[in-house]
């Protein structure tokens, strides 16, 4: 598998494969075995260590050291962002407040930029050994950069252990499970040592196979006989190792020891320990003829981690922490993450200096993105806090930082115990409010809409703008919990806070969120001038230049859902994002774009947008965006008439919406299958699934004219032949849109009346003069086919042709095959011989052919469009290739006018 690997490379492929296997299986070896067989490739190792598990980022340095100086072909936003990460440089502001997402991407995405602009000179192999103990931060950049490579020269091999921690991390990528050796085998590896073909056999039992145990039994023949019980197999090696380290003289034991705690240091440092703790490196010596490390030029090697793991357990608690404090000592002054470290595993109890110390290392890891192992430094320093309120600040703080480095479970939980430690004061209310933004995006949204509300309330009294953004955050909270009763009481607190709210930015989320909340409620008249008075002010607000806010400016046109200048907007903040590399802030805006061009006739775009978010999302732990990414997509899929593809996002979408009540994914969902049943003909089944929607909405309390299905349910029961119902559901959606007040609803409104009333031609024409307020193709093309069926049964064929002839033409542009199909039977049965094209032929590219398209068609260059994508520059040359092929082109400059010809391509 790894010669498969290291050959695609050489032929320009990309590949990953994980090796899984238990402690002394042979996962080094096959990784040396790499090494040694990768003629014309460049090799970059790492290798994770236990004692620098917190270390920021030292995986990633040992990786990438031999690339650094290449840093300057990445964008600036990412070369910055890598530079400040290995501190060989300074580092953009640290945002207070709330946190933002996504910061810590930026240098995953250096990780990708630097690895895949390397192999382009040289092929390229990744070796990562025991990825169980690399840092986060690390382990992040190099699975990122793992699962993007496509088209790249680079072969990547991982080595782990099973469940130490890293399993679900590496889920998706190929894998090769190291098992033991036969019993052929086994006599075969320990031949050299002339065991008896008894002693062999007990070694094959006892080892289980375990090449490093029966080495290790191997020495020591005499054991077979005594060892009775079968031991687990990393017990039985330590077992053996700590036989070899007893018979170490003390100078010696404690200077391995001191080695043992240190880390990947120099050979002057770990001088300076060993002297503090009464030994010297000269002692090594012994421990190098005992065959249980290598003392290399710089540096000292353990000959297998479990030398060092079987030494550190085998050594006293106090002795462990008498030894750290004097490497704390001996650290270089500049090295304040690994003095944090040995500092904090020194302490016990409450120690004020080391408290400083930590809080020094949590800044610095912050300050370098390495967000997971701030939380880490953070709370750390909180343990060693005497004063409760301190202890507060700093387990609040550990918080944030673990939600920025993506760990959002257990941010909630850190929260929490920030909520305990303090029972009031300041750190009590800003853990609360953090806690509440977490859970609307990865935890609970009743939590989140709860917390939100209970942290608003004692702070509108000092900072009203804080508690304006709160409850802004708890109105969207209870949308997608779709909470009417919980909408009219954020609401109503909005309302009497507004007016004292002085920041540019919170007024204007302030009327965001409550133009939103009106609209939910059945005040949309109201609603929408909100809306669109914050969306004015937007354009050159402070709103616009604050990356954790921006996506608020996707609601409007995703709301209003017609063709007003806020429009522009999405684009905008979505491109902004990317040039950014902020990519944990992307699943949220991508889903709202991803429904704006559902609402359009960009339907490709829409898809890209959709499978990005939920890529995005799964990676971040953002699991809010990610079930509402797929709810959406599953709705796509219906009304193109796919239905493996939507059977199969809808019953995740409803899984993930079930599990963390996010309703509005529910009301979606079953809106997904009516449409689904509708467009395949099943109108019985159809109108059971409306039926649903419309009972769910009904006991949620929400009174939006979007979510209800009532256009279609008449359709629908027209079909079935219950005429009553029919009118009695067109008449109550009429004053529903009414009430509304927006373009999109009174379209389908006048359709709904139109299909079950007594005047059709009026209200049909009615319907179609909304529609040109609304940039929604695919509700146009229902009421033109509608209206085209009525023409053609009141047998005004002529006239009927024309509105179906165009609902034909933007079903099969949309690929939204089922109505296609409908479309072209009526236009048949007008007597019109129908001349139709493939499905999509004026739109064959994939959403990600689509995605590199916009992005070359407009003026960026491929490096820019990769660093854009979080791709590499070769994956897009790839889909640009297959973007030439099947638009029948052959330059940057005809796919620019392309662009400016195909508003689906435009976007």
């Amino acid at each position: 598998m790894i010669a498969g690997l290291l050959s695609r490379a050489r032929g320009g492929a990309s590949g990953v494969l994980v090796v899984v296997g238990e402690a002394g299986i042979g996962k080094s070896s096959l990784l040396d075995h790499a090494r040694e067989t990768a003629t014309g490739l460049h090799v970059l190792a790492a290798s994770g260590a236990e004692p620098e598990r917190d270390l920021p980022f030292a995986g990633l340095a040992q990786l990438l050291r031999p690339l650094l100086g290449r840093l300057g072909a990445l964008p600036t936003v990412q070369s910055e962002a890598l530079a400040q990460a290995l501190a060989l440089g300074p580092g953009g502001p640290h945002h207070d407040g709330p946190p933002g997402r996504g910061e810590r991407f930026a240098v995953s995405a250096a990780t990708l930029g630097l690895i895949t602009t390397a192999a382009e000179a040289q092929p390229l192999l990744l070796l990562v050994d025991d990825v169980h103990h690399l840092d986060r931060p690390s382990l992040d950049a190099i699975l990122f950069t793992a699962r993007r490579l496509l088209t790249d020269a680079v072969a990547v091999v991982l080595a782990t252990r099973p469940g130490e921690g890293a399993d679900d991390l590496l889920t998706g990528l190929d894998r090769l499970d190291l098992t033991g050796l036969t019993r052929e085998e086994c006599g075969v590896l320990v031949g050299p040592r002339g065991l008896a073909p008894p002693e062999v056999e007990r070694l094959h039992a006892v080892s289980g196979g375990n090449p490093l145990a029966a080495l290790e039994m191997a020495r020591r023949p005499e054991l077979l006989t005594r060892e009775v019980a079968i031991v687990p197999v990393p017990r039985l090696i330590e077992r053996a190792f700590v036989r070899r380290l007893d018979a170490l003289g003390a100078p010696a034991r404690v200077a391995l020891t001191v080695v043992a705690l240190a880390g990947d240091v120099d050979l002057g440092t770990l001088a300076r320990a060993c002297a503090a703790s009464g030994t010297d490196l000269d002692h090594l010596g012994e421990a190098e003829e005992a065959e249980l490390v290598a003392v290399e030029a710089d540096r000292v090697r353990f000959l297998h981690p479990l030398v060092r793991a079987s030494l550190v357990q085998a050594t006293a608690p106090a002795r462990r922490r008498h030894l750290h404090r004097m490497l704390a000592g001996a650290v270089p002054d500049d090295d304040l993450d690994r003095r944090a470290l040995h500092l904090s595993a020194s302490t016990l109890g409450p120690d004020a200096d080391a408290a400083v110390v930590l809080d020094e290392a949590t800044a610095s890891a912050a300050h370098r993105r390495a967000y997971a192992v701030a939380s880490d430094w953070g709370e750390r320093a909180a343990q060693v806090s005497a004063d409760p309120a301190r202890r507060a600040q700093r387990l609040t703080l550990a918080g944030e930082h673990a939600w920025l480095g993506g760990l959002a479970d257990r941010a909630l939980e850190i929260f929490g115990e920030a909520v305990a430690s303090a029972p009031t004061g300041e750190s009590r209310r800003r853990a609360l409010a953090l806690r509440g933004v977490v859970s609307a995006r990865c935890g609970s949204l009743v939590e989140a809409r709860d917390l939100l509300l209970e942290a608003s309330a004692p702070i509108a009294g000092d900072d009203p703008d804080l508690a304006v953004m709160l409850l802004a955050e708890a109105v969207y909270a209870c949308v997608y919990l779709c909470d009417g009763p919980g909408v009219r009481t954020v609401v109503g607190r909005l309302d009497a806070l507004q007016h004292r709210a002085t920041a540019p930015r919170s007024r204007l989320l302030g009327d965001l969120a409550r133009g939103i909340g009106r609209v939910m409620t059945g005040e949309g008249v109201e609603g929408a001038v909100l809306m669109r008075r914050a969306a004015a002010a937007a354009g050159t607000g402070e709103l616009v230049e604050d990356p954790r806010w921006r996506g608020w400016l996707l609601l409007v046109p995703i709301w209003l859902r017609d063709s007003g200048a806020a429009r522009g907007l999405v684009e905008t903040v979505v491109l902004d994002a990317r040039e950014r590399a902020a990519v944990g802030t992307l699943p949220f805006l991508l889903f709202h774009a991803a429904r704006d061009d559902a609402t359009t006739d960009r339907w490709t775009s829409a898809e890209a947008g959709y499978q990005e978010a939920i890529a995005l999302a799964r990676e971040s732990g953002q699991r809010t965006d990610e079930a509402v990414a797929r709810a959406g997509l599953a709705w796509l899929y219906a009304r193109r008439g796919q239905e493996d593809a939507m059977r199969s996002e809808a019953e995740e979408a409803e899984r993930q919406c079930v599990r963390s009540r996010l309703n509005f994914g529910r009301t979606w969902l079953r809106f997904a299958w009516g449409d689904l049943a509708a467009g395949l003909g099943r109108y019985e089944e159809a109108v059971t699934h409306y039926r649903e929607q419309q009972a769910l909405v009904r006991h949620l309390g929400v009174d939006d004219a979007d979510l209800s299905p009532a256009p279609e349910l008449v359709e629908c029961l027209l079909r079935v032949g219950d005429v009553a119902a029919a009118r009695s559901e067109a008449e109550a959606f009429e004053g529903l849109a009414a009430a509304k007040g927006q373009p999109w609803s009174r379209a389908r409104a006048h359709r709904a009346v139109a299909l079950a009333g007594t005047t059709p031609e009026e209200q049909f024409e009615a319907a179609l003069e909304e529609h040109a307020h609304s940039p929604d193709a695919y509700e146009r093309a229902r009421t033109l086919l509608a209206y085209g069926a009525h023409l053609r049964r009141t047998r005004r064929r002529t006239e009927a042709r024309t509105y179906l002839r165009e609902a034909l033409d933007t079903f099969d542009r949309l690929t939204a095959a089922p109505w296609a199909e409908q479309a072209s039977t009526e236009l048949a049965a007008t007597g019109e011989r129908v001349q139709r094209r493939a499905v999509g032929a004026e739109q064959p590219l994939t959403p990600q052919e689509l995605q590199v398209a916009r992005l070359l068609g407009t003026g960026r260059t491929t490096r820019e469009a990769a660093a854009a994508l979080f791709v590499s520059p070769k994956t897009v040359e790839y889909h640009l290739r297959h973007v030439y092929i099947k638009l029948g082109i052959g330059s940057r400059k005809a796919l620019a006018e392309r662009l400016s010809e195909d508003a689906e391509l435009r976007g």
